[in-house]
C-alpha cells in the first residue's frame, strides 16, 4: 500500500492560525518596548547637560555686587564699601541678567535666569550659546533656570529643571554662598 505523507489544508490552515496568534502575542509585547527604547538616551543626555549646567553657573560669583578681583568685600555685608546685593532690600537691581551682559561676560548665577531651548525658540534663550554648540546636540530639550534667596544676602538656590522630549522632567537643586 502506497501512502501520501504531507500535511491536509485543514492542518495547514490550523498551523497558521496558530502561527498568526503567536506572531500577534509576540509583537503586542514587543512594540511598547520600541517605543521606550530612546528613554535611556534622553534621559542620561538630559543628566548630563543639567549637571554641566549647573557646574558652569555655580563656578560664577555670588552676586553682581560682589567683588570679583579677589578682595574680601562680600555685598550686604557690614564690611567697609560693602554695597547691597542685587535683589535685596535696599538694592534697586533686580535679580537676573544685567543690562548688556551676554553669555560671555555672565559673571554671577542670577544672570542665567530663564528659559533655555535650542536656536532660542518660544522667546527662551539660545542653548546652543550656553553650551558652547554652534549646532546644538540637545534637540527637544529645554532648561529652565530659577534663582531666589535661600537665606538673604547669605544663599541663593539655584533650581534648574531639564525637560527632554516626552521624559520626566529632571530637577537640580544648588546652593551658592556669599562668600
Amino acid at each position: 500500500m502506497n501512502r501520501l505523507k504531507g500535511f491536509t489544508l485543514i492542518e495547514s490552515v490550523i498551523v497558521i492560525v496558530i502561527m498568526g496568534i503567536a506572531m500577534l502575542t509576540i509583537t503586542s509585547f514587543l512594540v511598547p518596548q520600541i517605543t521606550r527604547s530612546a528613554d535611556p538616551h534622553y534621559q542620561t543626555r538630559a543628566a548630563a547637560l543639567g549637571q554641566s549646567a549647573m557646574s558652569m553657573i555655580l563656578a560664577r560669583g555670588f552676586d553682581q555686587q560682589s567683588d570679583f578681583i579677589g578682595g574680601a568685600i562680600r555685598c550686604s555685608s557690614s564690611d567697609i564699601g560693602s554695597t547691597n546685593c542685587t535683589g535685596t532690600t535696599g538694592s534697586s537691581i533686580p535679580l537676573g541678567p544685567d543690562s548688556g551682559e551676554t553669555i560671555a561676560t555672565y559673571n554671577d548665577v542670577d544672570d542665567y535666569i530663564g528659559c533655555w531651548e535650542p536656536n532660542g525658540t518660544n522667546s527662551c534663550q539660545d542653548l546652543n550659546l550656553l553650551v558652547g554648540d554652534s549646532a546644538t546636540t540637545y534637540h527637544n530639550v529645554r532648561l529652565d533656570v530659577e534663582v531666589v534667596y535661600q537665606d538673604a544676602p547669605s544663599l541663593k538656590q539655584i533650581t534648574m529643571t531639564v525637560s527632554a522630549s516626552n521624559q520626566q522632567p529632571l530637577t537640580f537643586v544648588a546652593l551658592r554662598g556669599n562668600y
